[in-house]
């Protein structure tokens, strides 16, 4: 090993695991984060094999790569349609499955040496909280609504040991701890009985909001994920959608090849009466769906297509009524 593999090892694994600094995520980790934002699903993965190689103890390179098949699960499996894309599963079972556990195991894995070592436990603590995120989103997709809230219990516990360890980390903790307190606080009242039983704390819808809009400004890591949050709850539990349009529109200019972005930014132009609108992003989600590889291509055209032809075919039903 020579001293230039060396130096980028201190350059990479130091700032990102500092015991008491805010989260510093080195410039490879974001690059590969944006492709997944990009849905550039195949290459992140890829990136995410380079990290690995490179620095195998590290728990971000495997949550890169869970992340990257969560997006592929999505697209083969989610409830996308020339009307709704609607966070349920149409399936529960996927072609990524074994691979995106295996990601979220080895990124659990790898974060129980940090947190074992006093100089870097609110780190570990951290990852594997995030970690335990991404698994709980999964069943939830699927309504597996007790293995989704064991999970989100214990990604609760972790994040919450990692500011406590590590306030500057509070940012950062702020998506999965502001996902946590909406949805406990907003659940139907069965699940609320699921929670009682299972001894999950509850939640607070306001602090929720509020925890979410401060990682979608703030956090050095997820704040993508966390304006895409605020989307999907402002349209879909809030029916509040002009603001889930401003979320999803300013992801749709940041991220022009992820045709997910726009067609969410089309059916919430749509909701909001700006029919307009929808019809033009709609058109940008069909460009982009055809960039897009594999599921993603295939599912999000269809999707897309469709909805442009409703949205042109209302759009003249409504000009010849006038």
């Amino acid at each position: 090993m020579g001293w230039r593999t060396i130096l980028w090892g201190a350059l990479i694994v130091g700032p990102c695991l500092a015991a008491d600094g805010p989260l510093d995520v080195p410039a490879p980790f974001h690059q590969a984060f944006e492709q997944i934002h990009q849905g550039q699903y195949q290459p992140a993965l890829a990136a995410s094999r380079d990290l690995e190689k490179n620095f195998p103890s590290h728990p971000l390179a495997n949550l890169l790569a869970a992340e990257a098949y969560w997006g592929l699960i999505y697209c083969e499996t989610g409830r996308i349609n020339a009307r709704q894309v609607w966070y349920l599963a149409d399936r529960k079972t996927s072609r990524w499955d074994a691979e995106f556990f295996r990601a979220v195991d080895r990124t659990l894995e790898a974060s129980r040496p940090l947190r074992s070592n006093p100089q870097t436990t609110a780190v570990g603590a951290f990852y594997s909280g995030l970690a335990r995120g991404v698994r709980s989103r999964l069943y939830a997709l699927r309504t597996q609504s007790l293995k989704s809230a064991s999970e989100a219990k214990q990604m609760r516990a972790d994040l919450l040991e990692a500011v406590a360890k590590n306030p500057q980390l509070a940012p950062d903790a702020s998506l999965g701890l502001g996902a946590y307190n909406y949805y406990a606080d907003a659940l139907s009242p069965l699940l609320k009985l699921v929670r009682f039983f299972l001894r999950i704390p509850g939640g607070d819808r306001a602090r929720g909001l509020e925890q979410l809009r401060i990682a979608s400004q703030q956090v050095a890591l997820l704040a993508t994920e966390a304006q895409f949050e605020l989307g999907r709850i402002y349209g879909i539990q809030e029916s509040n959608h002009t603001e889930s349009l401003q979320f999803f529109q300013s992801l749709a200019e940041r991220y022009p090849e992820n045709a997910l972005y726009a067609l969410s930014a089309a059916y919430q132009a749509e909701a909001a009466g700006n029919k307009n609108l929808a019809i033009e992003l709609a058109q940008k989600a069909s460009e982009a769906a055809g960039k897009m590889d594999g599921a993603c291509r295939e599912r999000l055209g269809e999707a897309t297509r469709g909805a442009v032809e409703r949205l042109q075919a209302a759009g003249g039903r409504e000009s010849a009524t006038r």
